[in-house]
């Protein structure tokens, strides 16, 4: 069943949109039109730190794209992602889009999710790519070493390796995402780290990347703005 604003959307016709007017202007210059604002959140105690983010983010995914089709969009655009920490073990996840629908051509079986807006969007259509889904790696580790409280004002090589090694691992994810969805590539859109101490001998890190995998739907000029393409294949883009 519809969430309770889906419905007060359906009956009342109102129509809500958190795109800038560049980012609407560019999503109707392609043939998306907005259709209303959507959102997915979820609350969850955060037992282990890495895996609590991972099923955090991918519900409020899950949540969001749920409202989308309830609206019977195509896909959302410029989602944006924010964490919040009401207690230490407690986080709050919450994705507010703007669902699309496209005003010609073939309807996708589920709505496409990206964190890009209205004119990047437009860019990628117009190239020959097409978004699938937002992609996020997340990846945390802790490390103890009993001489970091030996050697102050000097390279603390346990926390340097921790921060290099979460990092790496959280760029993989991403990209098994990115395979996971059966997209060509991704475009990575933001990285994030966050570290903190853990007494005096240990730290923590948790290293997220977040971007949107796309396909290909036909031969075009590779877009020259920002944002790299990481094709799966090891080849260039459009290649």
């Amino acid at each position: 069943m519809p969430a309770p604003r889906i419905r007060r959307y359906t009956t009342s016709g109102l129509r809500t949109s958190l795109l800038s007017v560049p980012g609407a202007v560019g999503a109707e210059a392609v043939g998306l039109r907005p259709i209303g604002e959507v959102m997915g959140c979820v609350v969850e105690h955060a037992e282990d730190l890495t895996s609590s983010m991972r099923r955090g983010y991918a519900t409020a995914l899950d949540r969001l794209r749920a409202e989308a089709r309830d609206l019977g969009a195509d896909g959302v655009l410029a989602i944006s992602c924010t964490v919040t920490r009401p207690r230490r073990t407690v986080h709050e996840f919450v994705m507010l889009g703007t669902a699309v629908r496209a005003a010609k051509g073939m309807r996708p079986r589920q709505p496409f999710t990206t964190g890009l807006p209205g004119p990047d969007v437009a860019k990628l259509l117009l190239a020959g790519w097409v978004p699938v889904t937002l992609a996020i790696g997340v990846h945390g580790g802790t490390v103890y070493d009993i001489a970091m409280k030996d050697h102050p004002g000097r390279e603390m090589p346990a926390p340097t390796e921790l921060v290099t090694r979460v990092r790496a691992a959280a760029r993989e994810e991403f990209l098994a995402a990115v395979r996971s969805s059966g997209a060509d590539g991704g475009l990575v859109s933001a990285t994030t780290l966050h570290a903190w101490p853990l007494g005096r001998t240990g730290a923590t890190a948790v290293a997220g990347v977040f971007g949107t995998a796309i396909a290909r739907f036909r031969a075009g000029p590779a877009s020259t703005e920002a944002h790299a393409v990481l094709p799966l294949d090891g080849g260039l883009p459009g290649g």
